[in-house]
């Protein structure tokens, strides 16, 4: 029987929450008409997961057991891609946001308040590795075994089960609060601890160094991979092995986007940034170098885009793990409490960022194919 490391276990958990996410982005031209801007997908995938964030420190903190919480994970999110799969499209996407939005914030919390910094470690590369994971599944049953999205989706519904690794973790601490509180808390408080936050004091004191800059490098990566990319399309040759349509193009600029995501966050270990802002203003200056590439395409190739790609997952995926880092060894002699609640906190910002990419993508993206057509170009309207 093979034994895993704590740290190995956050990292399938992480693999297992951020799985279903990606694999509705990467399908995100598959599931809306030609005309929906592909940012509708995102705007459904992240704002149910933001609202539960924002709700999460009067509904669901110290009220519902992480037992019952992964419980939760497991069936609804099985029962969402069934969904999406049967054409309940957006009511699946809803549930799916919702326990993704669940699965990081209490993974996070577990992992900050009982294992340090192996527990985000191992978190943070998971879901580097759910990025690639998630797009490669979707690129090689669709693009390269030519199977239906139907498939494709149902198939991945039994990704959630992975969630039962969690009773694989040390839980004596939990179970033992659990029996004693009939379910309503699982953590081990101090007597008086929640009342002695000063809650508004730590958000501001959180809001500059890790949220704004989290926000701002979020903003920009899915402003690109949602708003400009689909429509950063190429002719494609008679007989190409990679792509057969112009859809194949954008799940390939997903796929290498997740890889440097992926190999970002594993990088926590090895190089740490204390000041994140260089990583979000690198992220700005490539939305920008990418956005005169959809209007003008001075370089026209797909492999740059591919290039491209790459190097905003690095961006983005070192910042995610960094913060986060961070925010652990600022708080690391704290009450259990007040690090659970920061962490809590700090991942709305990535949420928030994401939101305004959405609903900012809701408009560039028609905008931008509307230009290209004018210009000549159609393949965003063929794809």
């Amino acid at each position: 029987m093979i034994t895993l490391s704590t740290y190995s276990k956050f990292a399938i958990l992480g693999l297992v929450n951020n799985s279903l996410y990606v694999i509705i982005l990467s399908l995100a031209m598959d599931l809306t008409s030609k005309n929906t801007p592909k940012s509708l997908i995102l705007l459904l995938n992240i704002l149910p997961a933001l609202i539960l964030k924002f709700s999460a420190p009067v509904l669901i903190h110290n009220r519902i057991s992480h037992r019952k919480r992964v419980i939760c994970l497991i069936v609804v999110n099985s029962i969402s891609m069934w969904l999406i799969a049967f054409k309940r499209i957006y009511v699946g996407i809803v549930m799916a946001s919702l326990m993704s939005g669940l699965g990081e914030l209490t993974f996070l919390q577990i992992a900050s308040s009982k294992f340090g910094e192996n527990g985000i470690n191992g978190w943070s590369v998971g879901t580097g590795f759910a990025g690639i994971c998630g797009s490669l599944f979707v690129l090689v049953v669709t693009s390269f075994l030519r199977l239906s999205v139907t498939t494709c989706l149902v198939g991945s519904s039994l990704i959630p089960f992975g969630f039962l690794l969690y009773w694989q973790l040390p839980q004596n601490e939990y179970q033992q609060v659990d029996d004693a509180s009939n379910g309503h808390s699982n953590l081990n408080l101090e007597s008086g601890d929640d009342e002695s936050i000063d809650k508004v004091g730590l958000v501001k004191e959180l809001l500059y160094p890790f949220m704004l800059p989290l926000m701002l490098v979020y903003f920009a990566e899915y402003l690109i991979n949602q708003g400009i990319t689909p429509v950063l399309l190429f002719p494609i040759k008679e007989h190409s092995i990679l792509f057969r349509k112009y859809r194949d193009q954008y799940v390939l600029y997903g796929t290498m986007y997740q890889l440097g995501v992926l190999v970002s966050r594993s990088s926590g270990n090895y190089i740490r940034f204390k000041n994140v802002w260089g990583l979000s203003i690198l992220q700005v200056v490539n939305l920008g170098m990418l956005l005169i590439e959809a209007l003008y395409f001075p370089i026209e190739s797909v492999y740059f885009i591919v290039l491209c790609s790459f190097y905003e997952g690095l961006l983005g995926g070192s910042s995610y793990v960094n913060v986060f880092l961070n925010v652990n060894e600022l708080y690391s002699t704290s009450s259990t409490q007040k690090r659970e609640f920061c962490m809590g906190v700090v991942t709305i910002s990535d949420s928030l960022g994401i939101l305004f990419a959405a609903l900012s993508g809701l408009l560039l993206e028609p905008k931008l194919c509307k230009h290209q057509v004018a210009n000549g170009r159609d393949y965003c309207i063929s794809s």
